[in-house]
This record gives C-alpha cells, structure tokens and sequence, in this order.
C-alpha cells in the first residue's frame, strides 16, 4: 500500500512547480508592480505548503480520538502520522486497547489510511471516511460516516490470519489458526447507529484450536473445514441466521440474536446452538459434551441455550 506523504524535497519541487506558474500566469503583467506581485503570491504558495507540511495534525488526531473514546472502556493509540497531498491521513500504527493497563490490544492495524471525501469536504465535513488499512497479514477496506444524520459503515475484511491475533490470550491458551473474511454493510437510514439496518457476513475456512486451554481449562484440539455466520442487523437488533461450523470433531449449528449495546460487552445475547460429536470425536470429547449445560437431543447432540451479555455469558 503507498500514501502520499509530503516531505522535504516534495516541497522544494513544488517550490520550484508553484514559480514557474506564477511567472506564466503574470509573464505579460507590466511594470514592476507585476513582479512585486508575482513574488507576494509566490511566497504565499510556499508559506501554505510549508505550513501544510509542518502542522502538528498529530498532536489534534490524539486529541480527537481523546475527545471520541472518552467515557469508553477503549483506548485508541496511534504512530507515524503523516498528511498527504490528497488529504488522505496516514498511519504507521493503530492500536485498540483497554482504557486502563497495558493488556494485549483488542485490535492492532499497520499501515492505515484515512481518506475524507473529497464531495464532503466542499460541503464542510470530511465524511464519509475511506478507510484501507493492514490487519494481521490481510486487509480491511471500507468507509464510515458516524454522523448520526447519515450513519453508515461498509467494511470487507479479507485474509485476516488469526494465528496473528493477540486480543484472545487473556482467555486462551494454544494455537488458533484459520483466516477471516466478511464484510459488513450498515445505513441508520438517518435514524443514527441505533436504528441502523444491514447485513453481515463472516467466514473462517481452516479453522483450528490445538492445545488449547479456555480459562485454564484444557480444551481438545478442534479442526473445522469450514465456519460461517450471516446475519442481518435491524433497529439494533443482529439476527443470526445461520451460524455453521462442520469439523472433524464435532458439528455445530446455531441462530439467534445479539441486542447491540454500548458499550459492546453488554450486548445480550439469545442464541440457540445444537453441537453434534462427529464421527471421529476422540472420547474425552463426548464426555465434556455430556457436561454441557442444555438437554441431550437426537444423535447423540447437545442442545445448548447462550444467554446474557458478550462480556458474561451464560450457559443454560
């Protein structure tokens, strides 16, 4: 990925560019008022493009994203900020974290890009924001427009490896491989996020845990071929209405719905999943099957309710 970032020799032959117009543009000017003239707006060309390149934008992205996470159990901390010639922003780093402490970040992005629209920007707002960004080998690309007025985000995530991915190691232990990819597609309609409708699409083919412990519980290596969500989102409310995960060890399948909440930790959730062992379920498998909460159904499966709210969820 390549930015536009101004530097100093950027300058220097802009410098050179920005005199060579003006004295086309007052070559005919008469007398010595034209050169006076041609100088006076030749200085003020390189004084805005010194102070362009000069300006401590950084120091107010922090302040912004100060003013934007305040009240949040989220902190967002950032590096390596440059403005391009597009107005585009650059960033070499962006990380998501915990307000307090130094937990492993919920979200770590690499070469981030930020474009406003340029449209907006006639019309006094930079938004909606192009967004392009590295994320644990893959690709997010997407825009946002968080104005509740015209709320709206369309995000695709592509080849994201999860064997990258720190933000579970609170949680758990082991080797986790697979790679994300979906997209996410949300309009307030001019309602605001809380009205938003849409739709979402998550798919991790190859996925696997092995060695795994979940809270310091060992958990038997797992390999899926194939795992996938879709959903739609509606006044607040996401609506699963397939989730599919078919491994080697065991079959689930799931639906429900997520009431969105901030912050997202409390959302609650009202999901309906069936885990089935497979054929080839190792026995220590089963038995922790049998301990599950929830009923025993046909085949040997387990009908399991997940209630609560994503940061407590509980089992019945």
């Amino acid at each position: 990925m390549t930015t536009d970032v101004v530097t100093v020799d950027d300058v220097a032959a802009g410098s050179a560019d920005a005199r060579g117009i003006v004295a086309r543009l007052l070559g005919r000017a008469a007398g010595r008022g034209g050169a006076w003239l041609g100088y006076a707006l030749f200085t003020l060309v390189l004084f805005v493009v010194c102070f362009v390149a000069t300006f401590p934008h950084d120091l107010l992205v922090q302040r912004a994203l100060l003013d934007a996470t305040a009240g949040l159990p989220i902190r967002v901390e950032t590096a390596g900020g440059s403005l391009g010639w597009s107005l585009a922003y650059a960033l070499d780093a962006l990380k998501v974290r915990a307000h307090e402490g130094e937990t492993e970040p919920y979200l770590s992005a690499s070469a981030v890009r930020i474009a406003p629209s340029r449209l907006g920007l006639l019309r006094g707002n930079p938004f909606p924001v192009g967004i392009d960004a590295a994320l644990y080998g893959g690709t997010l690309r997407g825009s946002l427009d968080p104005r509740p007025a015209s709320f709206a985000v369309n995000a695709t995530l592509t080849d994201v490896d999860l064997a990258r991915y720190t933000g579970l190691r609170p949680w758990l232990d082991g080797t986790l491989r697979g790679r994300l990819e979906g997209t996410v597609t949300l309009d307030g309609g001019g309602r605001g996020p809380a009205a938003a409708n849409g739709d979402v699409h998550l798919r991790i083919p190859g996925l696997a845990l092995e060695g795994g412990k979940i809270r310091g519980i060992t958990v038997p290596d797992l390999h899926f071929t194939d795992v996938h969500a879709n959903g739609t989102v509606k006044n607040g409310r996401m609506e699963i209405e397939e989730l599919v995960a078919d491994g080697q060890e065991l079959v689930l399948r799931g639906q429900g719905n997520v009431l969105l909440r901030e912050p997202f930790g409390a959302s609650g959730l009202n999901l309906d999943l069936t885990v089935t062992p497979a054929a080839g379920a190792p026995e220590g498998l089963r038995l922790m099957m049998n301990m599950l909460p929830g009923t025993t159904v046909e085949g040997g499966a387990r009908h399991v309710g997940v209630v609560g709210t994503i940061g407590r969820p509980a089992f019945r």
